[in-house]
C-alpha cells in the first residue's frame, strides 16, 4: 500500500463500527449498578444520540462484567471465533437480527493487566458493548455505529507527501519488555509496555527514542517534535512500524516513514485513553509531514467564517475616554465612562478602581444577558451571583465592565453595521469592543497591563472566551454556564446563537446545522492556550448541556496535559441549573489570584 492509500485507510478505519468515533462511552466499573443510557443524569449518558429510555445497568465482579436491560430495548451477545472484540463488533445487521434476546448477560475478561472480552454485547441493535481492562480496571466501552459524530466527520487531513521524511532506522528490543507508568491524556498515571528502542538520524541530528507495544503485527512510536500545536495535534503524534523478524539478533533495520504519522484518538473522541510520550521521545526540531491538525491561527480563521472578520488595525482610534461620575465606595472608587471603540461608536462602561492600588491586576467583566447590562456585574443589579466585578475590586482587582451592544446605556443598530461593511456579527462586534476595553485598561496607571483578565457568566461567559481567543493579553479567562459544544446545543438546534446580536451566519449560511458550522468551542479553548481557563459547567444547565461541555474539554485537556500546564485548565460541574453557586465563585475568584497575583 503507497503512502497516499495508507493515508485514506487510517482516516476510514476512524469512521468503521469498531473505530474510535463510533466511541460513545468509556465507562470505568465497580461492583454497584451503574445507569447507562439516555438519560443525561445517568453516570453513563451515551449522548443527545441516544434514545431517552434506553437504559441498561452494568457492573463488574473479579474477571466478568455484567449487564441487565431496565427498559424495553433488547440485548443480544455476538460471540467471536477469535480473540478479537473488533470481530463481533463489524459484524452484519443480519447476523445480529437472528442473534435470541435476552434480559441479561455476562462478559468474560482474560487474565491480564490489560486485556479484552473477545465476545460484544449488542444493544437495541445499535450499541456494542464491549468489556475491556487497563492496568488492572475493568471498563465498558459503549459503540454506536450509527454516530451522528461518524456522518459528521469530514476526513482526515494531511501534509504534503515528502519522501526526504522516509527513514531507515535500528530497532533494539528489550530482552523483555518493561511496564513502567507514565501520564495518559485523562491526566493519569497509566501502565504502558516498552518493547525497546529506535534509533535513527533525521536533518543531521542523532535521535533515539522508547518504542511502545501495539499489536502482533506493529510497534507504536508516541512522540512530541515542533510541530505539535503548529499544525500537528498539540499533544503528541503516533507512528507505527512493521514488527521485525530478527531471526535472534540484537537489533534490526526498519523503515519509519513519517509521512504516516497520525493524530491519536484523543484528537477525534473525548472517551479515548491515549498515552503520553515519554520524555526521551520529545524533540525541538520539526517533522512537516504527516496528519494535520488546525493552528491557533486556523482555528481564528474558522471563527472568523462565522462571526466576520476582527476589524484590521487601522480600525483603532484614540480611545478618549470621557470620564462620567466618580463615586466613592466602601474601599473603592466607581467611574462611570464611555470610550471610543470605533469611529462613531462609543461604549458606556464602569470602572472599578480599589483605594491606594498601584500596577494592580485588573479584570474585564462581562455580564449575561440582562436589561441593566454593565450595572449588573458591580453590584447595581440584585442578583449577588452576578455581581462578579464587585466582588472582585473587594480582592483588589481594577474592573472594568462594559455594556454588551443593545445591552444597558448600548444603543447599537446591528442591521446598519452590517450594511456598512463594519461588522457581519454582533458577537465580533463585541469582541472587538472588549479589545479596546483591553486597550483601556493597559492605559491606567493603576492597572499592571500584563495581569489581566476576563470572566463572564452566560453570554459573558462565552464572550469572556471569544475575547480570550482573539486578544493574547488576557492572561486568564473564566466561563460560567457559557457554552457547550454545538452538536448538543438544544439537541444541535442552533437557532438561540443566531440573532444579530450573535452570529447570524449560523442561519443564513450554515442553516443553524452543527455539521456545517466550521468552528466549535474545542477550537476556541484551544486557541487560548497555554492561558489559563477556568469552566463553571452545572449539572443541570438547561442552555448548555453539560455532557457537551465535557466532551469539549475532553479534546483540551490532553493539550494542556502534555505541556505541563494542566493547572492552567480547571472545570467544575456542581449540582445547580444555569446559575453559579457562591462556592463555585470562590473557586474561580482563587483560580484568578494563583494566575494574577503570582
Amino acid at each position: 500500500m503507497d503512502t497516499t492509500q495508507w493515508q485514506r485507510a487510517n482516516s476510514d478505519r476512524l469512521k468503521s463500527p469498531t473505530g474510535w468515533l463510533a466511541l460513545a462511552a468509556h465507562l470505568w466499573l465497580d461492583h454497584h449498578w451503574m445507569d447507562i443510557g439516555g438519560d443525561p443524569s445517568f453516570p453513563g449518558h451515551l449522548g443527545s444520540d441516544a434514545p431517552s429510555d434506553l437504559h441498561v445497568q452494568a457492573m463488574t465482579i473479579e474477571n466478568e462484567v455484567r449487564v441487565r436491560t431496565r427498559s424495553q430495548h433488547t440485548l443480544k451477545m455476538q460471540q467471536s471465533t477469535r480473540a478479537n472484540s473488533a470481530d463481533a463488533i463489524a459484524e452484519s445487521e443480519s447476523s445480529i437480527r437472528d442473534l435470541p434476546a435476552m434480559e441479561s448477560a455476562s462478559l468474560k475478561l482474560p487474565l491480564g493487566l490489560d486485556a479484552d472480552c473477545p465476545d460484544v454485547l449488542i444493544l437495541a441493535d445499535r450499541y456494542r458493548l464491549q468489556a475491556v481492562r487497563r492496568n488492572g480496571r475493568v471498563a465498558l466501552r459503549v459503540r454506536d455505529p450509527e454516530s451522528s459524530t461518524i456522518q459528521e466527520f469530514p476526513g482526515k487531513f494531511w501534509f504534503p507527501i515528502d519522501a526526504y521524511y522516509r527513514v531507515s532506522a535500528t530497532f533494539t528490543p528489550y530482552p523483555e519488555s518493561k511496564w513502567v507508568t507514565q501520564a495518559n491524556s485523562k491526566g493519569e498515571q497509566a501502565g504502558v509496555e516498552q518493547v525497546g528502542e529506535i534509533a535513527f538520524e533525521l536533518d543531521g541530528l542523532s535521535v533515539q527514542w522508547i518504542v511502545q507495544a501495539e499489536s502482533d503485527d506493529e510497534h507504536l512510536i508516541v512522540f512530541r517534535d515542533a510541530m505539535c500545536g503548529q499544525g500537528a495535534y498539540p499533544a503528541c503524534r503516533f507512528l507505527n512500524f512493521s514488527v521485525p523478524d530478527l531471526h535472534g539478533k540484537a537489533e534490526g533495520t526498519v523503515q519509519l516513514d513519517f509521512n504516516r504519522s497520525y493524530n491519536p484518538p484523543c484528537a477525534f473522541s473525548p472517551h479515548t485513553l491515549c498515552p503520553l510520550p515519554p520524555d526521551s521521545n520529545k524533540v525541538n526540531f520539526a517533522i512537516p509531514v504527516g496528519e494535520r491538525y488546525a493552528t491557533r491561527n486556523e482555528r481564528l480563521q474558522r471563527m472568523q467564517k462565522v462571526m466576520g472578520k476582527l476589524p484590521e488595525p487601522s480600525r483603532i482610534v484614540p480611545l478618549d475616554v470621557e470620564w462620567g461620575e466618580r463615586k466613592s465606595m466602601d474601599g473603592y472608587d466607581r467611574i462611570h465612562l464611555t470610550y471610543a471603540s470605533e469611529a462613531g461608536d462609543r461604549v458606556p462602561a464602569w470602572l472599578l478602581i480599589p483605594h491606594g492600588v498601584q500596577r494592580a491586576p485588573a479584570m474585564l467583566c462581562l455580564h449575561q444577558t440582562i436589561a441593566i447590562g454593565k450595572d449588573e456585574p458591580v453590584g447595581l443589579g440584585e442578583q449577588e451571583s452576578k455581581r462578579q466585578a464587585l466582588h472582585l475590586v473587594r480582592r483588589g482587582y481594577v474592573c472594568l465592565a462594559p455594556d454588551y451592544p443593545s445591552f444597558g446605556e448600548y444603543r447599537f443598530d446591528f442591521q446598519r453595521a452590517f450594511l456598512e461593511g463594519r461588522f457581519e456579527s454582533g458577537t465580533m462586534k463585541s469582541i472587538w469592543n472588549n479589545m479596546r476595553a483591553v486597550d483601556l485598561l493597559c492605559s491606567l496607571p493603576e492597572v499592571d497591563a500584563e495581569r489581566i483578565g476576563v470572566i463572564g457568566h452566560s453570554l459573558g461567559g462565552h464572550n469572556s472566551l471569544f475575547t480570550a481567543a482573539f486578544d493574547s493579553r488576557l492572561k486568564v479567562a473564566v466561563t460560567s454556564c457559557g457554552f457547550c459544544s454545538f452538536r448538543k446545543y438544544y439537541g444541535g438546534n442552533l437557532k438561540g446563537w443566531t440573532s444579530d446580536r450573535y452570529m447570524p451566519k449560523i442561519a443564513s449560511v450554515y442553516q443553524n446545522d452543527p455539521q456545517r458550522v466550521p468552528f466549535d468551542f474545542d477550537d476556541v479553548l484551544i486557541s487560548i492556550f497555554p492561558r489559563a481557563i477556568y469552566v463553571m459547567a452545572p449539572l443541570h444547565d438547561a442552555n448548555f448541556d453539560v455532557t457537551g461541555v465535557k466532551d469539549v474539554l475532553a479534546k483540551v485537556e490532553p493539550v494542556y496535559e502534555q505541556a505541563n500546564a494542566r493547572e492552567k485548565l480547571k472545570a467544575a460541574f456542581p449540582d445547580a441549573a444555569h446559575e453559579w453557586p457562591a462556592d463555585q465563585r470562590d473557586a474561580a475568584y482563587a483560580f484568578i489570584d494563583a494566575i494574577l497575583k503570582r
